[in-house]
């Protein structure tokens, strides 16, 4: 898994106050659910990218990390103090690190911009007027949910559900390559173009998707299609990450689909490769409605049902040498990132607007 995926296993529990209880687990290696205090979850995930910080509104893929929310502060707030909880539990500091310490910590990891500089079909991602690379990113500045398409107040407390100043176009790097004259080089640039196009105004049909049908929708409008594009969620101008803390259920923490069923007990029935994850069965202790998922995900931290399966969407930027991709690994290219959308929202894609959208994708 770690040579195959880049996952690193975490171990957390169910809380004992969370609204769920673990009912079953199947776990391809024993240990999940079955430890001294059986209640420690066998968790999968890549670690993130540590460059591009500035740009964050949730630290983690489970967002335990994000303490402060919406303050011009927060993040320093929260990297300082994963600074000294890293040290103290990875490094088993026996000591709290001192704050001017996590400071200069804090003030290194904010200084750090990864982004692609040059493709192998496109060539310089930053000729002929482009913005592409980590120089032009160095530059752009990030407002704590100045983007955000959900409305939602600088504390992410409460959200009305729409914001009139919300802007689709989060990323225009390759706008300048729109008129070049054509050549093979340019050809290339041009699918990045189209690519960009894409990924700012495609409209995709959001449908039965927790954190924003559920939420948003109002009540019985969990299927009710809403019409967004990819930065309805990537919204965050130049990075793609979500501007507020908003983890969502976008289906990539389904468990295989079962040979009994159809599947072939390896891919979940969005194409995922999933099958060498546990696998855990929730049930609401209220409703006894049943979840059944990879990971849990957020509700491992707030307790809450309706966080299952919910993780926050990380940073764009440094796309091409961070696979494979989600949290778990179970995306192996960004052709397969591509094809999970294009079956998760019924986008009936072209085999050419597959192909701009890696292309793009590429060249962030």
């Amino acid at each position: 898994m770690l040579l195959t995926k880049g996952v690193i296993r975490v171990g957390l529990a169910v809380p004992t106050t969370a609204e769920f209880e673990l009912l079953a687990v199947d776990d391809p290696y024993g240990y999940a659910g079955h430890n001294a205090n059986n209640n420690e979850l066998s968790l999968f995930r890549r670690p993130l990218p540590a460059t591009n910080l500035g740009f964050l509104s949730a630290v983690m893929w489970d967002g335990r990390e994000t303490l402060e929310k919406g303050s011009p502060s927060a993040i320093h707030f929260d990297l300082a103090d994963q600074s000294n909880s890293a040290t103290q539990g990875h490094a088993q500091r026996p000591t709290p690190i001192d704050q001017a310490t996590r400071d200069r910590i804090v003030a290194y990891e904010i200084g750090l911009y990864t982004a692609q500089i040059f493709d192998r079909a496109a060539g310089d991602l930053s000729a002929a007027g482009a913005q592409g690379g980590p120089e032009a990113l160095s530059d752009r500045t990030f407002t704590f949910g100045e983007n955000d398409p959900l409305g939602c107040d600088p504390t992410a407390t409460t959200c009305t559900g729409s914001n009139p100043n919300f802007s689709p176009i989060v990323f225009t790097e390759y706008a300048a390559w729109s008129h070049l004259r054509p050549d093979r080089r340019n050809a290339a640039r041009a699918a990045v173009v189209r690519g960009q196009e894409l990924f700012n105004t495609l409209a995709i049909p959001i449908v039965a998707l927790s954190g924003i049908n559920d939420d948003f929708g109002g009540p019985g409008q969990f299927n009710v299609p809403i019409v967004g594009t990819c930065t309805t969620c990537h919204d965050t101008p130049h990075a793609g990450d979500h501007s507020v803390p908003a983890p969502l259920d976008i289906g990539i923490a389904e468990p295989p689909v079962p040979h009994a069923q159809g599947g072939d007990g390896v891919h979940n029935r969005f194409g995922l490769v999933v099958g060498d994850m546990p696998v855990y069965t929730f049930r609401n202790k209220t409703s006894g409605e049943i979840k059944i998922v990879t990971d849990p995900g957020r509700a491992l931290i707030t307790g809450l049902w309706r966080d299952v399966g919910r993780f926050k969407g990380p940073i764009l930027r440094g796309l091409a040498g961070r696979a494979p991709y989600f949290h778990n690994g179970s995306a192996a290219s960004l052709r397969d990132v591509v094809d999970f959308y294009d079956t998760r929202f019924t986008l009936n894609l072209t085999e050419g607007q597959k192909n701009d959208l890696v292309a793009f994708l590429r060249s962030l």
